[in-house]
């Protein structure tokens, strides 16, 4: 797996790393929202999260282009990202312990003139 996607989430492997303590100059630390790390954000409630956020450290780009949403993860150890949501949910994706980029899409509204992030 090199890009793979789970709704508006685009998961791209970057490869192998040997410590999750790695920083990344550009990025910030994400900070954990009622015990997990939440990847992509839904207006209902029913977030796109890692299933082991206990082995993982996930940034947030500092700078992102307008309207986007762009994190790193580095992985210790194998887990999913899952769609918290009982039907009509995204198939789990099986994660490998290594260095992910996850960016969530941004769609253009003519009307306002502005980018925003792609609602789930």
């Amino acid at each position: 797996m090199r890009v793979v996607a789970q709704g508006e989430i685009t998961v791209i492997w970057l490869g192998p790393v040997r410590s999750t303590k790695k920083k990344v100059s550009g990025y910030s630390p994400l900070p954990m929202e009622n015990g997990t790390y939440v990847i992509g954000h839904s207006e209902t409630g029913h977030h796109h999260v890692l299933s082991r956020p206990d082995a993982a450290s996930v940034m947030v780009l500092d700078r992102p282009p307008e309207g986007m949403r762009v994190l790193r993860a580095i992985l210790d150890q194998p887990m999913q990202l899952k769609h918290e949501r009982g039907f009509d949910t995204h198939e789990p994706l099986e994660l490998v312990p290594g260095e992910y980029e996850f960016r969530i899409a941004r769609e253009y509204d003519p009307y306002e003139e502005l980018a925003r992030r792609s609602m789930d």
